[in-house]
């Protein structure tokens, strides 16, 4: 039943959208109505869709800094159908059961709109008002049947008029009578989901980055990075490549990761990608390329996954990019799931092993990684076989992510990893290849901590070698080191303090090894 949510709630949104539009112009021609009212209707109808629009816009890095100046159109709008809906509940110009809710859902989604504006630009919010993002948030995960969408601009609360004179027809009043149900079901659900959120956020209290401690690496053997750029189709877009080589720049990494989409990346966008790469890896900034696949507006809806396209497509990548580590396929039990459907851990073997071939024909010296990131049973058989010193995998990894519930998950995850290392006793280099946080949902400082606590126990493991912090920008997802308005994120400046604390803990080559001890890092 539930695998049909995200399409009616997308359905929905489109309905309510122009629903809206049409009952505001409806409103503002009824005379009998007070004009206060009738002035707040239209408005908040007229600036509905280009709100929207901007709202959408400013959350992406590709477009947010051109419309920054105005992206407080979108909150003020939710806020006047609010008021639209309390004024019309409070004055019974609605029948009181669709009022009620009306306006409790509004008055809700107002709250909501307006709380994440002010995260958005990273201003630190109160615990209060963190848990009921947490709860919204998770709401919509629940109701989306996707834990990442709780850091996607796409899916939002769409604000419902109150219609303020008689349905003319039997079917306009159940219409009116469904949205009064919808809005008394999201109400249930965000309010059945705030014990959750208080759970979710407190739940990064135990990873206070200045109470944890990095472990002190003596060798100077891990290697943190950032990933660059949106998962590209293409050339990369400029806004894009400008801030996000600026952003490695400034963070001083020794390591990049890219995403791209092997079916749709011709030969002059590997061109054009290493040109853009070869200041980086010139400077002998190690490479990690990662395969990953088309994108989907809905969770869970699949695209064509063609496994020969992908195998083809390796070849020639490989030879323009150069990259030092390949992951053949992006977290084949999360995205892998949602792009090429249920596969079994021996289907992912056989496709690694293939692209393993077809990559060290081109470049021997590239090592193939794989990531595991759902840490159920598929990705602890696939870790198996990839940790065995027979398999083609040169290099294991993780990706680590907070959920709706807060970063006790990532806890759970970590503590799988550690099993998994401990049982498979390989000596093959382990990296994160990604981790990071939701700065929105959960706030700022989640993300740095969610970053953080992922950095502590990467030190403590010396089989882990490099780490990979995700995303460098909004790009499709709210979870940037860099927001979309320009700004540095608290995780920007813990990674520079992370990365200085280790260079300055480092010992020298020339240092005996008995003052080689391991030591804390200072958080």
């Amino acid at each position: 039943m539930r695998a049909f949510f995200p399409l009616v709630q997308l359905l929905l949104v489109t309905i309510v959208v122009f629903w809206n539009v049409l009952l505001a112009g409806r409103i503002a021609q009824v005379r009998s109505l007070p004009r206060p009212f009738v002035f707040v209707t239209a408005l908040a109808g007229f600036l509905l869709i280009p709100a929207l629009m901007i709202h959408l816009a400013n959350t992406s890095a590709i477009t947010g800094r051109s419309v920054t100046a105005v992206d407080w159109i979108w909150p003020l709008t939710v806020v006047l159908f609010a008021i639209q809906a309390v004024y019309a509940a409070v004055r019974r110009l609605v029948y009181p059961f669709l009022g009620f809710f009306l306006s409790v859902y509004d008055v809700m989604i107002a709250i909501d709109a307006v709380l994440r504006y002010v995260a958005l630009h990273g201003r630190t919010l109160p615990t209060a008002a963190l848990v009921f993002l947490a709860a919204t948030s998770g709401a919509f995960a629940w109701v989306m049947q996707s834990p990442v969408i709780i850091a996607s601009p796409f899916f939002f609360f769409i604000p419902m008029t109150a219609p303020s004179f008689p349905a003319m027809r039997r079917s306009a009043t159940t219409f009116r009578f469904a949205l009064g149900v919808v809005a008394f079901i999201w109400i249930g659900i965000v309010g059945s989901g705030v014990l959750s959120a208080i759970e979710a956020v407190s739940s990064y209290d135990a990873h206070d980055p200045r109470r944890e401690k990095l472990q002190e690496r003596p060798a100077n053997d891990l290697d943190i990075g950032i990933k660059l750029f949106p998962d590209l189709e293409g050339v990369p877009p400029p806004v894009a490549i400008t801030n996000d080589l600026a952003l490695a720049d400034t963070l001083g990494v020794s390591v990049v990761s890219v995403t791209i989409v092997p079916e749709r990346m011709n030969l002059t966008a590997l061109d054009s990608l290493a040109h853009t790469l070869e200041a980086l890896r010139s400077d002998s900034t190690q490479l990690v390329l990662t395969l990953g696949y088309e994108s989907s507006l809905l969770p869970g809806r699949t695209r064509d996954f063609s496994e020969k396209k992908r195998l083809d497509a390796i070849e020639p990548i490989v030879r323009i990019l150069k990259p030092d580590i390949l992951l053949p396929a992006q977290d084949p039990y999360d995205a892998g799931l949602r792009a090429a459907g249920p596969r079994s851990p021996q289907f992912w073997q056989d496709y690694l092993t293939r692209a393993s071939d077809v990559a060290k024909r081109t470049r021997p010296r590239v090592r193939i990684g794989v990531a595991a990131s759902a840490f159920d049973t598929r990705d602890s058989i696939l870790y198996a076989w990839a940790a065995a010193a027979g398999s083609p995998i040169d290099v294991m990894g993780f990706t680590l992510y907070p959920s709706p519930a807060g970063v006790t998950p990532l806890d759970a995850a970590r503590g799988a990893a550690d099993r998994w290392m401990r049982e498979s006793r390989s000596t093959k280099d382990h990296w994160v290849f990604a981790v990071g946080g939701f700065p929105v949902a959960h706030g700022e400082a989640s993300q740095e901590s969610a970053v953080w606590s992922a950095l502590a126990w990467a030190t403590s493991r010396p089989m882990i070698k490099g780490f990979i912090v995700a995303e460098s920008g909004d790009y499709g997802t709210i979870r940037g080191i860099r927001a979309a308005d320009g700004h540095l994120r608290r995780v920007a400046f813990a990674i520079m303090r992370a990365m200085a604390g280790l260079r300055e803990t480092a010992a020298p080559d020339s240092a005996p090894a008995l003052l080689k001890g391991q030591q804390r890092v200072g958080g």
